[in-house]
């Protein structure tokens, strides 16, 4: 999300940890398919800032070192462990 409560919260630095651990830029899908990247301008739920949406579910206070677990677990459920 990059409204205004997720950018001054950070939001810029989740998305560019989220990039970095895809390897891919907004807008672009991982090679494997699971993951792609994109930006919206808000998904309501300011008062958990910042925030992403994975597949529909929310995760809130979202900082650049907590992306790598968030995308783990992604990843985990992509396989059917979880």
């Amino acid at each position: 999300c990059r409204g205004t409560a997720c950018h001054v919260k950070g939001s810029a630095r989740v998305l560019d940890a989220v990039a970095q651990s895809l390897g891919v830029k907004p807008g672009e899908t991982t090679r494997d398919g699971l993951f792609s990247l994109e930006v919206v301008a808000c998904l309501g739920a300011c008062g958990l800032a910042p925030v992403v949406a994975v597949n529909g579910e929310f995760h809130a206070g979202v900082n650049p070192d907590s992306v790598k677990a968030i995308l783990e677990t992604c990843r985990g459920k992509a396989a059917g462990d979880a």
